[in-house]
């Protein structure tokens, strides 16, 4: 059963336009929704993911919100600050699968500088 957000998406959605723009978006979308779960699975709240990561929490939000697109190197960061491991499945030209396994735990976090107090 459809509830009002998924009408009111339906009814966006039919304009070309919207879709078009949604659809842009959608792997960002994607990926901060994978991020959230994997950090809840993991009963880690965003502060704790940002100290492992060498983050701060205001930048694990806005990725988990798909504010902003994370660079190839904050999203190891972050997978390496869960001992995660990465898999890229992409068909080349011929339609043949091929997969890339990334280990990220030998990526460290940078050490913050702290302020003197």
């Amino acid at each position: 059963m459809k509830d009002d957000l998924d009408l009111l998406e339906e009814e966006l959605l039919q304009d070309p336009a919207t879709r078009e723009a949604y659809e842009r978006r959608r792997p960002a979308y994607e990926l901060a929704l994978k991020f959230v779960a994997m950090r809840e699975a993991l009963g880690l709240t965003q502060r704790q993911l940002a100290a492992r990561a060498g983050m701060t929490q205001p930048e694990i939000a806005r990725i988990e919100a798909a504010e902003i697109q994370p660079t190839w190197a904050t999203v190891s960061r972050i997978l390496a600050a869960v001992d995660a491991v990465m898999e890229i499945r992409v068909r080349d030209a011929s339609g043949k699968l091929v997969r890339l396994t990334l280990d990220h735990s030998s990526v460290r976090a940078p050490q913050r500088a702290t302020r003197a107090v």
